[in-house]
C-alpha cells in the first residue's frame, strides 16, 4: 500500500496547550449548497492532506499535503503550450503527442495557465483564513434560513489544526454554525484545540478490527477510538459516520459491533454512508491506480438491514451523509 503523502503535514499543537491559529493553509476546493455535511445548507471547505490512505477514497486529490496536477490526456489537443512553459522539463512533445513525466513535475501550475483545452488542472492552493471566511460569508443568508453553516472537510482538516481553528474562530465570531468532518487519526491536541470552536464533529469510523483497519486505510484504529472516547467524555456534539464498504464492513456483525461501541460512549446518532465509485476517474488523472478491488455496491436491502441493526442498539440512524 502506498503512503498517503509525499509531503510533511503541518505541525500540530503541543500537549502543553494550543498555539495561536496560523493565517494560511492549503485547500483544494470550496463547495457551496452542500446538504450532506451537517445540518441545513452548508459551505464545505476541502482541506488538502490526510493521514489515512483509504483504498476506496473518493477524493484522492485530498490525500497529499502539497499541490498536485491532474492531467486528462483525453482532453489534450497537443498544442505544445505546456512543453514551452514548463521550467522543469516535465512535459515534452514527441511525434505530436504530449509526454508528461510526473517525477519531474513540481506542480508549479505554469502549464495549467496556458492549457486552453483544460486538460490540466491544479488541486491545492495556499489561502488565508480571511480568504476562506470571506467565501463562507457569501452564503450567510442561506445559513440563516436553513440553520446551516460551514463544514471543514477534506482530506483531514485537523491535520492543519491551527489553520482550521483560525477559520472556526472567525466563523463562530460571526454567528456561523461550525462543523468538522474528521477521520480522527490525529494527535489529541489537534482535536482539543478546535473543540471550543466546533459545534458539531462528524466523526468517521471504518472498522473496529485493528489489522483489517490498517490493511485498508494504513491507519491505527486504536488512536481513532481513543480520540472518539475523549471527545465523548468532553461532551462534544458528535455524529458518527460509517462508510459502508463492500467486503470490508458491510455485514450486520460489523455494524452491530460499531453501534454497540459508540452507544457505550453516549453517542446517539449514526450515519451509514454507502460506498460509491464516483471518484475513481480522479486516480487516472493523478496517474495512480484505484486501489479498491470491489466492483459492487451495498444493496438497498442490506442498507435497510444494517440500519435496523444499528437502530436496535439504541441509535438514531440515517442512510447517507
Amino acid at each position: 500500500m502506498s503512503e498517503p503523502s509525499h509531503f510533511t503535514p503541518p505541525p500540530q499543537p503541543d500537549e502543553g496547550g494550543a498555539a495561536s491559529p496560523v493565517a494560511t493553509g492549503t485547500i483544494f476546493d470550496i463547495q457551496r449548497f452542500s446538504v450532506h455535511d451537517g445540518p441545513g445548507i452548508r459551505t464545505l471547505v476541502f482541506f488538502k492532506g490526510c493521514p489515512l490512505a483509504c483504498l476506496w477514497c473518493s477524493n484522492p486529490e485530498s490525500q497529499r499535503f502539497g499541490a498536485e496536477l491532474l492531467f486528462d490526456p483525453e482532453k489534450c489537443v497537443a498544442c505544445g503550450g505546456c512543453a514551452e512553459v514548463c521550467p522543469h522539463r516535465a512535459v515534452r512533445m514527441e511525434a505530436d503527442r504530449v509526454q508528461y513525466d510526473r517525477e519531474h513535475c513540481a506542480a508549479c501550475g505554469r502549464c495549467v495557465e496556458v492549457c486552453y483545452a483544460e486538460a490540466r488542472t491544479m488541486a491545492g492552493k495556499r489561502v488565508t483564513v480571511a480568504d476562506v471566511v470571506a467565501e463562507v460569508c457569501k452564503d450567510a443568508p442561506f445559513f440563516v434560513r436553513s440553520c446551516g453553516g460551514v463544514t471543514l472537510g477534506g482530506g483531514e482538516p485537523l491535520a492543519q489544526a491551527e489553520f482550521a481553528r483560525g477559520i472556526l474562530m472567525e466563523c463562530r465570531a460571526l454567528g456561523i454554525h461550525t462543523a468538522i468532518e474528521t477521520c480522527g487519526h490525529v494527535p489529541w491536541p489537534a482535536i482539543e484545540a478546535n473543540l471550543p470552536w466546533t459545534d458539531l464533529f462528524l466523526f468517521d469510523l471504518k472498522h473496529l478490527d485493528a489489522l483489517k483497519h490498517r490493511e485498508h486505510t494504513s491507519g491505527d484504529v486504536d488512536l481513532i477510538l481513543s480520540n472518539l472516547e475523549r471527545l465523548a467524555t468532553a461532551a462534544a456534539s458528535v455524529t458518527l459516520r460509517v462508510p459502508v464498504i463492500p467486503e470490508f464492513n458491510d455485514t450486520p456483525e460489523d455494524i452491530r459491533a460499531i453501534a454497540e461501541r459508540i452507544v457505550s460512549l453516549g453517542i446517539t446518532e449514526l450515519h451509514l454512508v454507502p460506498y460509491h465509485r464516483l471518484g475513481q476517474n480522479k486516480y487516472r488523472l493523478l496517474g495512480r491506480q484505484y486501489g479498491f478491488a470491489a466492483d459492487t455496491k451495498v444493496s438497498d436491502e442490506m442498507l435497510t438491514r444494517l440500519r435496523a441493526v444499528a437502530g436496535d442498539a439504541g441509535l438514531s440512524v440515517r442512510i447517507g451523509g
